[in-house]
């Protein structure tokens, strides 16, 4: 597509975009709410590929893309990011810190104005303290590392050994964070060479890079999925007999394994999905996220470099869609109101 900007504006899905404010009958200002002014907002891989038009899946109406939200507090004057998940937090799931299970669920970016504007109104619970960073822009990486920190401590419940990682993006690198710093043998398969390069002197945790492909490994995180079923398969041929495969994102609609299931389980391999993340067993995984971030490394500053206007939507897509030679891991959209 020529221009994913005009396409979307056109179609109605970033009416929210350049507004000073997006309201919905669920956060009034009747509500405990707080206008934040958004600083920084995050490009998540699930909202560039609904933006590269076509999307074979559903969107609701009207669609506020932007969950990645670092910005002010009109309220207090503090910096604070926010948390996108607003769950009914009385049902089963809920009951149990798993708001990401409710039925009800809500999220900011998604069905509830997002941070594609210059300001948005959020719950006041939603709203996270920034702790201290070496730059407030990292908070963005809040959503993708909580999605990294679930998946190895709800998703990876079982000995410790050799993880294979697939994947060369945000959340791949999130998640090989968190699993060595939870004890793991990290091994990433990373085929971009350039990302390879960019990773080995950024990563400040012992994570084994890979190009081609992953050695035997005692669980396997497809942290890349996409529109084929080429990651899981990576993933599948990569495990020991008797792993564990976890999916940490998930796949474009209509993609189908391509595996025969006998193959997969006459192998006794667990194969597992892990969506989102929880408050569940004394954790707070989008809070504990910000105090992995607080504790800096060079990764966080190479995820968050490629930064772009609001207004110019258009060329950080692109950017991410071109095969330059370091292209972006992240593109970061900025509001200087």
């Amino acid at each position: 597509m020529s221009d994913p900007y005009a396409w979307a504006v056109e179609n109605g899905v970033l009416s929210q975009c350049l507004a000073p404010v997006a309201m919905s009958a669920d956060v009034s200002p009747a509500c405990d709410t707080t206008l934040i002014e958004t600083r920084y907002t995050g490009l998540c891989g699930s909202d560039v590929a609904k933006l590269n038009h076509p999307w074979q899946g559903r969107l609701p109406e009207p669609w506020y893309p932007g969950h990645e939200i670092v910005g002010i507090d009109t309220e207090t004057g503090g910096w604070v990011a926010i948390d996108p998940l607003i769950s009914c937090r009385s049902c089963h799931y809920c009951d149990r810190g798993h708001g990401h299970l409710c039925s009800r669920l809500r999220r900011i970016g998604w069905d509830l104005p997002g941070g594609l504007a210059s300001c948005v109104r959020v719950l006041r619970d939603s709203v996270i303290p920034l702790p201290p960073l070496k730059d407030s822009a990292h908070g963005v990486l809040a959503d993708p590392m909580a999605v990294a920190l679930h998946g190895v401590r709800c998703g990876l419940q079982v000995p410790l050994g050799r993880l294979g990682i697939v994947g060369g993006g945000v959340l791949a690198v999130c998640t090989a964070i968190c699993a060595a710093d939870a004890g793991w043998d990290v091994h990433l398969l990373v085929r971009d060479p350039s990302r390879s390069h960019q990773l080995r002197y950024a990563l400040d945790r012992p994570v084994t890079l890979h190009s081609a492909e992953l050695p035997a490994c005692d669980a396997v995180v497809d942290a890349a999925s996409g529109h084929s079923d080429a990651p899981i398969r990576q993933a599948l041929s990569a495990v020991r007999d008797g792993g564990t495969v976890l999916v940490q994102n998930a796949y474009a609609p209509r993609v189908a394994l391509s595996v025969p299931l006998r193959d997969v389980f006459r192998r006794s391999i667990t194969l597992r999905g892990s969506f989102s993340y929880c408050r569940a067993n004394g954790h707070d995984d989008f809070r504990d996220a910000l105090e992995v971030i607080a504790k800096g490394g060079d990764w966080a500053a190479l995820m968050t470099r490629d930064r772009f206007p609001l207004g110019e939507l258009a060329q950080g897509l692109a950017a991410l869609n071109s095969e330059a030679r370091h292209r972006p891991f992240k593109v970061l959209l900025t509001s200087d109101t």
